[in-house]
């Protein structure tokens, strides 16, 4: 009987070591990494719980992995992500051995220094990430010149800060086709967490085309959503891009997969875009004061 006990409570102790190690936390870790620098998106994203929250360095970067998996799918379609390595990392565990936490020194290859921190669950036998936070170190002595560049901005602002620049947007734009086709957009001013707009193409008299459309800021990024025709909603991200553009994405969407709008001297351009090899268009809108200004 005590030799039976004894048996068991080795093979328990055995059983729970591997789990709690903290080789086996950093092996998940490593091959984060790894499948990053490799663009293996369907193992970088089988690390994560499908609860799982990534932070990213900015404020406004709280992504679910659904959330997170869409802003990186065209970074991973390039063949190749972004490259981390752990040059430190600590982990811990709690007392059940089925939670671990854990921060890291990375080495990156475009950010600079960096520190990854986070939690990972024990799930059937498996470790998975279900909070992977990243941050961008600082040292004590340059802040004061961090601050400056970043101004009056706060690590706080709210989500309808996210359009405060995009003013320019707001009125009436018209342009011209060679066919005769009149393209009209009407966006109103950033308010609310939102742009709300509208399209519409007129030729000959007719309204050939029209679209409902909006830009909205939510916590996990801005968002241009499109209704062709009062239809179903089509959701494209914004990823970054020059200044004085907006760019979003959808590279699940079959055309367009890229819309951006850019500041031009005098008016608005406008370029939809599909995967290699589709068709690119673009076209200049100037400012309208649409019923008042018509040839």
């Amino acid at each position: 009987m005590r030799r039976g006990l004894l048996l068991g409570a080795v093979i328990s102790a055995c059983a729970a070591s591997p789990a709690r190690a903290p080789a086996g936390v950093a092996s998940v870790l490593d091959e984060l990494h790894a499948n990053a620098a490799a663009a293996d998106e369907e193992r970088y994203f089988a690390l994560f719980a499908e609860d799982a929250v990534f932070l990213g360095t900015d404020a406004r970067e709280r992504w679910t992995k659904a959330a997170f998996r869409r802003y990186a799918k065209p970074h991973f379609a390039k063949g190749k992500a972004w490259t981390f390595r752990a040059v430190k990392r600590a982990v811990a565990f709690a007392p059940d051995g089925v939670t671990a936490w854990f921060d890291e020194e990375l080495w990156t290859e475009r950010l600079g220094p960096a520190r990854g921190s986070g939690v990972l669950a024990l799930r059937d036998g498996r470790w998975l990430i279900v909070q992977y936070n990243l941050s961008i170190t600082i040292p004590n002595e340059r802040f004061p010149l961090v601050r400056s560049v970043l101004g009056s901005e706060r690590a706080d602002a709210p989500v309808t800060d996210a359009l405060a620049g995009l003013g320019w947007l707001a009125g009436a734009w018209q342009t011209k086709r060679a066919d005769g086709t009149r393209v009209e957009e009407v966006w109103s001013v950033p308010d609310g967490a939102s742009l709300i707009g509208s399209g519409r193409s007129v030729r000959d008299g007719k309204t050939t085309f029209f679209e409902l459309l909006r830009i909205e800021a939510r916590p996990d990024g801005v968002f241009y959503v499109a209704q062709p025709m009062g239809g179903v909603a089509t959701e494209f991200r914004r990823v970054p891009g020059p200044d004085d553009a907006l760019v979003f994405e959808n590279p699940d969407h079959d055309f367009p997969k890229r819309v951006s709008y850019r500041k031009v001297p005098g008016g608005v351009q406008v370029r939809i875009e599909g995967a290699a090899g589709q068709r690119v268009e673009e076209w200049t809108y100037t400012r309208a004061l649409l019923g008042l200004d018509r040839e």
